[in-house]
């Protein structure tokens, strides 16, 4: 392995016990699995998992699961790295797809799943799996797809005779209407930097193209090029004017959908997993069903696509290689991925969570399937966009998310310019790259 991951004390276990009773027992296991479906928003997709879970029991006699809930961001940046370290991930866990990926096959740490899906005829049923594919094989599935935009309070907009911004110089105009009018334009709630920095990153996309951050791992193009620095500079100047709730670096991420419903905000930045909020009555009370959808609009003289979407299939399930040689684990895999990944479940999680299929599914299941009205606005955007390109810290080392997820908020903060920010991060950069070589 020619990069060492970061030396972080923590461990996970998998239990292996022998059932007490007569001789000749079945022998039980137990195995944990790892998720980030915490809270009240991501119970729909919990209840998936605990399904899923009962089906793979009926299966494989024997086993039993200990569910492991870890926050996203804490899972993906300090307690799933550490064990890596040790070799001691959990048997199955949530995983991202690009850098992630990539680091945790070259320290051989994960299970190759290409002969599972060749066995269960899954090889060609996924959507994309480039962002979990390394050196042609394939080493975790996604569970849905996503895009991020603009949710909308539509009554406000009809009210005070509103429309939908066609270009940034508008979207700021619109800002400057709503902030007069005593509202925060965008909710938003930073303590956690990857939910800025999801603005940011289409911001950006728009001032240097969608294809920029591709190169930063590369060498090819910089984290601090003129027009990236003009981008942050543009970012902080939303800052500086107040189109953020003050005090924001100290909200947790569910705090800016409650800005929304409360009707403090207007419009908010999100992925479309977001979506399923707005049409649960016990989450979103009046808000229900009265929350619209767009894209981060284009950007005079910007270069690439104006229209491309920040969107892919980076967020799923992976499997410790340890278990490759235990018939039984191996087999509890197999389960697990036959009865998650399935049009049933696909359409399940797009009907109840607003999750966008990462799967080929039937298309008069896809075409009979219940969704929210917002659901099928998110789907026309993207439809009508050039494409999506990754978010980027599926495209770049963790050491290089690190630097601008610290960059992001102290930018936020007011305590450091938009260039001296993407300096330090471009120097990490280079670092990085360095230690790939």
């Amino acid at each position: 392995m020619k990069k060492s991951l970061p030396l972080i004390a923590l461990s996970a276990v998998l239990v292996a016990t022998t059932a007490v009773g007569s001789a000749g027992a079945a022998k039980t296991i137990t195995m944990k699995v790892r998720h980030t479906q915490l809270g009240e928003a991501k119970q729909q997709r919990l209840n998936i998992l605990n399904d899923v879970l009962k089906k793979v029991q009926k299966e494989v006699p024997g086993v039993q699961f200990k569910l492991d809930g870890v926050d996203s961001d804490v899972n993906r940046k300090e307690k799933l790295r550490s064990e890596m370290v040790i070799n001691n991930p959990p048997p199955i866990f949530d995983l991202f797809g690009g850098a992630d990926t990539q680091l945790y096959v070259q320290a051989g740490r994960l299970l190759d799943l290409t002969p599972i899906l060749k066995e269960l005829g899954l090889s060609n049923k996924f959507i994309s799996l480039n962002e979990f594919t390394v050196n042609g094989k394939v080493y975790g599935l996604p569970i849905g797809g996503y895009q991020e935009g603009y949710f909308y309070n539509k009554e406000y907009f009809k009210a005070k005779n509103l429309k939908i911004p066609t270009t940034i110089d508008e979207l700021e105009k619109l800002a400057d209407t709503i902030k007069k009018d005593g509202k925060t334009p965008f909710a938003q709630a930073s303590k956690a930097a990857w939910v800025p920095l999801m603005t940011a990153n289409t911001l950006w996309s728009r001032y240097a193209g969608p294809d920029i951050t591709a190169g930063f791992k590369t060498g090819k193009t910089k984290w601090n090029s003129p027009e990236m620095i003009a981008a942050f500079n543009k970012y902080q100047d939303w800052v500086k004017k107040g189109y953020f709730k003050s005090g924001e670096l100290g909200l947790e991420y569910g705090e800016q959908r409650n800005q929304l419903i409360r009707g403090e905000a207007i419009m908010m930045y999100d992925g479309s997993w977001a979506s399923s909020v707005f049409s649960d009555k016990a989450q979103a009370g009046d808000m229900t069903d009265k929350v619209g959808y767009f894209a981060l609009p284009k950007l005079a003289n910007g270069k690439g696509s104006q229209t491309a979407v920040n969107g892919g299939f980076s967020n799923g399930y992976g499997f410790s290689a340890k278990v490759k040689n235990d018939k039984v684990q191996m087999a509890v895999i197999k389960s697990f991925i036959k009865n998650m990944y399935n049009d049933d479940m696909q359409i399940r999680g797009l009907e109840a969570d607003g999750v966008l299929p990462s799967m080929k599914v039937d298309p008069k299941k896809l075409a009979a399937a219940k969704v929210s009205p917002l659901v099928k606005e998110i789907i026309a955007v993207g439809n009508k966009s050039s494409g999506a390109f990754p978010a980027f810290d599926s495209l770049v080392q963790p050491d290089v998310n690190t630097a601008i997820s610290d960059g992001i908020q102290k930018l936020i903060g007011g305590k450091i310019t938009a260039k001296a920010m993407l300096d330090g991060v471009q120097k990490v950069q280079a670092a990085s790259n360095k230690a790939d070589e």
